[in-house]
């Protein structure tokens, strides 16, 4: 027994060695059978489902991000339409107001030119109305006595004077008095004729005046002028006499208004004397329309100067016009203050500042009556009703009314 016991009949088995098992696909929860892949099955089931859910949440996340890509592809184009959009508004607004912009200086350009026609248009109207002449040759007339009454008062002063001062040289020899007084009563006429020349404008200018509101009415009746009630003769006369004041003072004066002008950097004498000559020009244009103006009930200064500004290409050609017109003559007579000569020779300059100053007046006249008519809107017609015959819905027509025989119509009348 105990040697059986200590010899057994069959060697001892080997150790048991499990099988080696390939890894299940990724994916597939495989349950293992073993005691010892029970605790991690879990593990690895966790871990799937944890990387599968952030798997879904990225997928989700990208689906989000496409969908926020596609919304800024779509706000971007309708932003970019928008853009384009504008852009081609603000080409076209461009060109609009450049065109519009075109179309005013054309236009301006066009008022200007034609304000300087109206002086000729005036000068042919004066000229061809013998009936205008009367109240320019009373000023004439009366300035021409004026002067030479005051030459005869001077004169007879000038001898008188010269004969006192010779009579404190009684002692000197003849010939010495003779030539003293000679030489004395030269030098007094020579200032003398000096002063009438440098007077001759204004006085004439000061006697026309009083004429000018009756030249002023004669000319807005000749050319169909409205139904207006002319301002008192007093009245006109002192808007005359005011403006004849301004006009002289431009007309001697002007010129230092290019002088501050040379003072300034850039600037040469050609664009002072054409700054000078427009600003010349517009005030000339509304000194000369005012009288226009005032008889046509607009007697404000300002609310000249607001009318004239208006229309301030008119006026500024109308001006600048009338300025080379009426310095002419007054250049002229300048001329002849610095040559002492016989008053005779300011005849040419006078007679010339006669023809251009009405035809300034007279077209002045004309030139307002068409800023008038630009600035009052066209009458609008009133709407006649149809005559009942002219009605196509009806069935009866004009031979129907003309023969007598009104056919009514017969039925329902529709359209």
């Amino acid at each position: 027994m105990d040697e059986q016991l200590r010899a057994p009949s069959a060697p001892p088995a080997a150790p048991y060695v499990p099988p080696v098992q390939a890894p299940p696909p990724a994916g597939d929860l495989v349950q293992p059978s073993g005691p010892g892949t029970q605790m991690l099955d879990p593990v690895r089931a966790e871990r799937d489902r944890t990387q599968a859910g952030h798997l879904a949440q990225a997928a989700a996340q990208a689906g989000q991000a496409a969908q926020i890509a596609a919304q800024a592809a779509q706000v971007a184009q309708a932003a970019a339409q928008a853009a384009a959009v504008r852009v081609a508004g603000a080409a076209g607004v461009a060109s609009r107001h450049t065109v519009a912009g075109a179309k005013r200086a054309a236009s301006s350009v066009g008022r200007f030119f034609i304000g300087i026609g109206y002086f000729w248009r005036g000068f042919a109207m004066f000229v061809r109305t013998p009936a205008l002449w009367f109240w320019v040759l009373l000023p004439v007339v009366l300035t021409a006595l004026c002067l030479l009454s005051v030459e005869k008062g001077v004169s007879a002063f000038i001898n008188l004077a010269v004969d006192w001062l010779l009579g404190f040289v009684a002692s000197w020899p003849s010939a010495l008095r003779w030539a003293l007084g000679w030489v004395m009563r030269w030098a007094a006429e020579a200032a003398f004729h000096l002063l009438v020349t440098a007077l001759t404008v204004p006085v004439t200018m000061f006697f026309g005046a009083f004429f000018l509101p009756f030249m002023t009415r004669g000319v807005v009746r000749r050319t169909d002028g409205p139904d207006v009630v002319p301002p008192s003769w007093w009245r006109a006369t002192g808007v005359c006499l005011r403006q004849t004041v301004v006009v002289t003072l431009v007309l001697h004066l002007g010129w230092l208004i290019c002088l501050p002008l040379l003072l300034l950097p850039g600037f040469n004498l050609a664009v002072a004397f054409g700054v000078g000559l427009v600003f010349n020009g517009f005030l000339i244009g509304v000194l000369v329309l005012a009288v226009s103006m005032h008889h046509h009930g607009v007697r404000g200064a300002k609310q000249q100067l607001g009318f004239a500004w208006r229309h301030r290409a008119y006026v500024t050609g109308f001006g600048m016009m009338s300025l080379v017109a009426l310095i002419l003559p007054v250049l002229s007579l300048r001329f002849l203050v610095i040559v002492p000569i016989p008053e005779i020779f300011a005849a040419p300059g006078a007679l010339l500042y006669l023809v251009t100053a009405p035809s300034a007046l007279v077209g002045a006249v004309m030139l307002h009556r068409r800023m008038l008519a630009a600035a009052t809107p066209a009458p609008v017609p009133p709407k006649v009703p149809p005559a009942p015959w002219a009605d196509p819905r009806l069935g009866y027509g004009r031979g129907h009314v003309g023969s007598g025989h009104l056919q009514l119509p017969q039925g329902n009348v529709g359209p």
